[in-house]
């Protein structure tokens, strides 16, 4: 029965190293998280930006083409003045001319305004860019970093769920499956010593009977407390003396 004893406890110990490489792969994504938020907030960042930005660009473009209309009517006006015949019709053209221009006068300081705004616009804009591709690479070096961290703890926990299974594989199934229950609600402690005629997991008081049968070896033993496996360990328990 001490050869199935030493099993358990080398189960427990892979189950252990196993549970601690399972916890700090799971930390390991957490790392990157403030570097996500800020990566977030920088594209929000630049979004907002980049919409001002088209805003500006759409009514740029429309003040050129009412410009650059306005202009044309003039032009077009400016011709017809060569066939004008009468001096009524010819103050009415050089007057629509003249209207024509004040209003692209207005709209020109408009479009100086406007013009103004785009480009300091168009500035943000390629600062709020560098700084989202600043992080951008940052954010992806520190996940490849991240990711080849995760891949060597996938590589070492496979190791260990071999090694699990070949010791498994030594135990009665029945005995694996109680004892995988015990090691989950027991915080990592399925099996454990018997000293001083107390359960070193739970610290009760273990009876002259159980500790007879302990020390006889002859099948598994539990806590009656905490339903640890229990174990004689006769150096352990002269040690504690």
């Amino acid at each position: 029965m001490m050869e199935q004893i030493k099993y358990l406890l080398d189960l427990q110990k892979a189950m252990s190293e196993e549970k601690r490489l399972c916890d700090e792969k799971f930390r390991i994504p957490h790392e990157a998280a403030d570097l996500k938020k800020l990566l977030e907030e920088k594209n929000a960042v630049f979004l907002a930006a980049d919409k001002e930005f088209q805003t500006l660009k759409a009514l740029r473009l429309e003040k050129e083409r009412e410009i650059e209309e306005e202009r044309d009517k003039a032009e077009k006006a400016k011709a017809k003045l060569m066939s004008i015949k009468t001096n009524k019709e010819y103050y009415a053209m050089l007057n629509e001319i003249d209207g024509t221009r004040r209003i692209n006068i207005a709209r020109e300081d408009e479009l100086l305004s406007l013009m103004s705004k785009y480009e300091e616009a168009e500035k943000i804009l390629a600062e709020r860019k560098a700084e989202l591709d600043a992080v951008t690479s940052e954010h992806k070096e520190r996940m490849t970093g991240i990711e080849a961290r995760m891949s060597a703890f996938d590589g070492d926990i496979e190791k260990i769920n071999e090694r699990k299974r070949e010791i498994s594989a030594k135990l009665e199934k029945g005995l694996v499956s109680r004892f995988v229950t015990i090691f989950e609600r027991r915080e990592g402690l399925a099996i454990t010593a018997a000293i001083h005629s107390s359960c070193s997991g739970c610290n009760m008081n273990i009876s002259p009977q159980i500790l007879n049968l302990l020390q006889r070896d002859e099948r598994i033993q539990y806590c009656p407390n905490c339903n640890r496996v229990l174990y004689f360990e006769e150096q352990a328990d002269e040690a504690a003396c």
